[in-house]
């Protein structure tokens, strides 16, 4: 059980419509940041599918579209800045997190713990020097590692306001030399 959402539970996503308010809401939310989520789900899928033989599963696609929906919290000016954050805007940008768990909380009745774990924390990093709760290591869940490597490689590729998109191989030399 995750702290902030009491709902989140371990749960066999079902066809049925139970998780139909869920699955809208990562549909809508994979195409904020300009597709954004929807990048990461397909690279995270692939990369559990690659390096852990985990077949396509629906909880790392929701969790993979779903982990930026609390930057609709964020403020404009600090999530389309177009120059390095400011330490009080980092400090802002770094809430998305919790605020994400927050809106999912809020509009489900049920929250499977494998997207509240993407959501929540595909920020911490393997040394823990990550956010928001500072896990390390094996502690951090997998799918939320999962989303993380996706994320970053997003992040990394796709051109913001404030940087433009990195070539693929330096993209693949940043991603080798452990930069997540």
């Amino acid at each position: 059980m995750t702290p902030i959402c009491p709902s989140a539970t371990k749960v066999e996503l079902s066809p049925g419509s139970e998780h139909r308010q869920l699955r809208a809401l990562a549909q809508q939310a994979g195409l904020d940041l300009d597709g954004h989520g929807n990048r990461v789900a397909g690279m995270a899928q692939a990369l559990g599918y690659a390096h852990q033989g985990l077949p396509s599963t629906a909880l790392l696609a929701l969790g993979a579209q779903l982990h930026d929906i609390g930057k609709r919290h964020i403020p404009k000016d600090v999530l389309d800045a177009p120059r390095r954050l400011t330490p009080a805007e980092w400090t802002i940008m770094r809430l998305h997190t919790i605020l994400g768990l927050e809106i999912l909380c809020r509009a489900l009745d049920e929250v499977p713990q494998d997207v509240a774990d993407c959501v929540l924390l595909h920020h911490e990093t393997w040394d823990g020097s990550g956010y928001p709760i500072g896990l390390s290591g094996a502690a951090i869940p997998l799918l939320a590692r999962l989303v993380a490597i996706a994320d970053f490689i997003d992040a990394l590729a796709s051109p913001r306001v404030y940087k433009s998109a990195m070539p693929p191989d330096l993209v693949r030399t940043l991603v080798l030399r452990g930069g997540v």
